[in-house]
C-alpha cells in the first residue's frame, strides 16, 4: 500500500511540475520570479518523493536476511535514463522557442535519478533477501519468488538461477557479490528450512 502511494505521490508532483512549466510557456499567468520559486519548491519535493518511492518499494520485513546486491545492470539502466534526459534537455535548451524551459524539467529528472542511485546505495536498497519462504531481489524492480513454487535452482558460470514451476525465473549475478560465502550459507539454510534441497541441480 505504501509503495503504491509513494509512486502516485511522485508522479503527481512530476505532473504538477509539468503543468507549471506549460502554464509558464503558453500563458502569462506565471512570471519569471514565480516560476523560479515554484520550480525550486516542487523540484525539491520531486527529489524527496523519488527517494521515498525507492525506500517504500524496497522495504521488507525486519526479520529478513539481507545481502547487498548492487549490479552493473542496475547501474547501466539508470545511466542510460540519465543520459537520455540530459540529451533531451540539451536539445530543448538550444531551441529558440519558449519550449526550451522544458529542458530544466529534463535536467531535474536526470539529477533525481543520480540522487536516487546514491540514496539506494547508501541505504542498501538494492539487495537479495531471504524472508521465511520468500526469495526477494530488489534492483530496478522488486522480484519475489516463493520457495514452494521453485522447480530448480542451478549455479553456473558465476550465475545462480531460480526457475519456478510457472516458467518464471530470477537470475542472480552471484559472481559480483562481496559476500559470496554469506550468500551461499544463507541460501543453503533457506533451502533446507523450506525443504527444497532436492531442487538444487549440481553444476
Amino acid at each position: 500500500m505504501k509503495s503504491t502511494l509513494s509512486i502516485v505521490l511522485k508522479n503527481t508532483v512530476l505532473l504538477i511540475l509539468l503543468t507549471i512549466v506549460l502554464i509558464f510557456i503558453f500563458t502569462k499567468q506565471i512570471g519569471f520570479k514565480e516560476i523560479n520559486y515554484l520550480f525550486g519548491f516542487f523540484g525539491i519535493l520531486y527529489i524527496i518523493t523519488s527517494c521515498y518511492e525507492a525506500f517504500s518499494i524496497a522495504k521488507i520485513s525486519k526479520t529478513a536476511i539481507i545481502i547487498p546486491y548492487f549490479t552493473y545492470g542496475f547501474l547501466a539502466k539508470r545511466f542510460i535514463k540519465v543520459i537520455a534526459f540530459i540529451c533531451c534537455g540539451v536539445v530543448l535548451m538550444v531551441s529558440s522557442s519558449l519550449i526550451q524551459y522544458l529542458a530544466y524539467l529534463c535536467f531535474l529528472i536526470a539529477l533525481t535519478e543520480v540522487i536516487v542511485i546514491i540514496y539506494r546505495y547508501i541505504k542498501g536498497l538494492s539487495y537479495i533477501a531471504f524472508d521465511n519462504n520468500l526469495l526477494i531481489v530488489s534492483t530496478n524492480k522488486l522480484d519475489v519468488m516463493n520457495a514452494q513454487s521453485i522447480e530448480k535452482i542451478e549455479k553456473r558460470h558465476g550465475l545462480t538461477y531460480f526457475v519456478s514451476k510457472q516458467n518464471q525465473s530470477i537470475t542472480l549475478r552471484t559472481d559480483i557479490l562481496k559476500d559470496k560465502d554469506v550468500f551461499n550459507i544463507q541460501l543453503m539454510e533457506w533451502v533446507t528450512k523450506n525443504n527444497i534441497s532436492d531442487r538444487i541441480i549440481a553444476s
